[in-house]
């Protein structure tokens, strides 16, 4: 196998050093961008090298690996970048150009929780000899990067209600994908109908089978947004609490 090959190591599985090290690269990122952020706010010129900068390293890693999957595998029903990280990848890319609230908002929930999800829950089979477990990892990091540079830098900010609107669009997404897969026999998105196919080899296979699989992975879905949506509204609220205090002292 040469470094661009994306077919899965036999016989390997992911080592903790290879799992932990994205993981501590992403905490550092957001210890710098929390440090620099005055900086970057006051510094139009630096803050566009940034974000057109983010956005270059993510397209550059997710056409390269189609590239590569389209030279091997053929344009086909199973190679198209409709999974929920890849669709928030080119959203995040358009993101980083238009600065747009409203695309802000839904990666804000749905980018940042896929990208926590897949460094948590990887692809064992990866390995740091081989250009995937670059890509994975990069283009991951990226989603939940990108939107949390708007968060602290732009001051871009989040209600429950757009937790609910991000919700209903995961909603207009996942039912045409789910009908796709259910035709063609994908997984994209995980979304399966009448069985649970569609998790086959992950953790969401977990959730059983049968009809009750869409109904528990829609609730996980729901949950795991307010969730989210908490956690930051505590974190954000510990902060000010924070701010005004030396301000007081």
């Amino acid at each position: 196998m040469n470094f661009f090959s994306l077919e899965p190591m036999l016989n390997y599985e992911l080592s903790k050093n290879e799992k932990i090290r994205p993981i501590f690269i992403l905490l550092f990122l957001i210890v710098l961008l929390i440090t620099f952020k005055h900086k970057l706010r006051n510094n139009k010129r630096l803050d566009m090298y940034i974000r057109y900068g983010l956005a270059i390293v993510s397209f550059s890693f997710l056409a390269l690996y189609y590239i590569l999957k389209w030279h091997d595998s053929g344009f086909n029903f199973d190679t198209i970048p409709l999974h929920i990280c890849f669709i928030s990848n080119i959203l995040c890319i358009i993101l980083c150009f238009n600065k747009s609230k409203k695309l802000f908002k839904f990666l804000f929930f749905v980018g940042i929780l896929g990208g926590i999800a897949s460094l948590l829950l990887p692809d064992l089979s990866l390995s740091d000899e081989y250009f995937r477990y670059y890509q994975f990892y990069v283009c991951h990091i990226s989603i939940i990067v990108i939107p949390l540079y708007f968060y602290v830098v732009y001051d871009y900010r989040i209600k429950f209600i757009d937790c609910i609107k991000s919700f209903a669009i995961l909603q207009l997404i996942g039912i045409p994908i789910g009908i796709f897969n259910e035709i063609y026999k994908t997984n994209y998105m995980f979304i399966s109908f009448t069985s649970n196919f569609a998790s086959k080899n992950s953790a969401l296979e977990l959730l059983g089978n049968g009809d009750y699989y869409i109904l528990y992975l829609e609730v996980l879905t729901f949950l795991g947004l307010v969730l989210w949506y908490f956690i930051v509204y505590v974190i954000s609220n510990l902060m000010k609490r924070c701010q005004y205090s030396l301000i007081d002292i």
